[in-house]
């Protein structure tokens, strides 16, 4: 679901695509829409229906090539488009915020205070020392949630609704939110975050503490 194909995924072909378009149910559009609503908060993207068009063709661009999305066969296409719905809405927001702070930059003109045009907006800029050790601490931390996150990924991979879990704790979703988009009930629900715990304790015994 991002840039790059490991050689031992199988990714589904343009025609394989268009088929999985076409055989949407309108339940499946229905999970795909609240999705897509959830996620435009903060984007350049003003429309539920804009943001999946942008998923289909990045998805169908990316077939036969090495960047780009590419949808994995062993991941069911509702889950799939859903997360790449997320994934560029995440770019577009963090786009937004680059943007804006360029923008307040450039207002403050070659001989302005930027720091100063930053401060009013609610922004802020700490010492310089503390700065770099906190850069090295979030790098630090970063790489190191980076390799649980593939970690965790790869060991779900093809369970659908603990993706569905997953997207929906990255985003502080609520239980009947998360319900909603999927599609599971109360009992499918409380069934997959037992599976969930029990991955993960399996993945990483001993660093849950609940």
């Amino acid at each position: 679901m991002t840039a790059g194909r490991p050689p031992d995924r199988v990714y589904a072909t343009d025609e394989e695509i268009s088929e999985a378009i076409e055989s949407l149910t309108e339940a499946d559009f229905g999970r795909i829409h609240r999705a897509a609503q959830y996620a435009l908060f903060g984007t350049e993207y003003t429309d539920p229906g804009e943001l999946l068009g942008e998923a289909v063709q990045r998805t169908l661009e990316g077939v036969g090539v090495n960047g780009g999305r590419h949808w994995p066969k062993d991941v069911p296409f509702v889950a799939y488009i859903i997360m790449t719905m997320k994934s560029i809405a995440d770019g577009s927001s963090n786009s937004v915020v680059q943007t804006t702070t360029a923008s307040l930059e450039a207002m403050a003109g070659g001989d302005g205070n930027a720091e100063l045009a930053l401060a009013q907006e609610g922004f802020s800029s700490p010492d310089v020392v503390e700065q770099a050790l906190e850069v090295e601490e979030t790098a630090e931390r970063q790489s190191r949630a980076a390799a649980d996150a593939a970690l965790i990924e790869a060991h779900f991979a093809n369970d659908d609704e603990i993706q569905f879990l997953i997207m929906g704790d990255k985003d502080g979703m609520k239980a009947a939110d998360i319900r909603a988009i999927s599609g599971m009930t109360q009992t499918e629900y409380d069934t997959a975050r037992r599976r969930f715990r029990r991955g993960l304790n399996t993945l990483m015994p001993g660093r849950r503490k609940s």
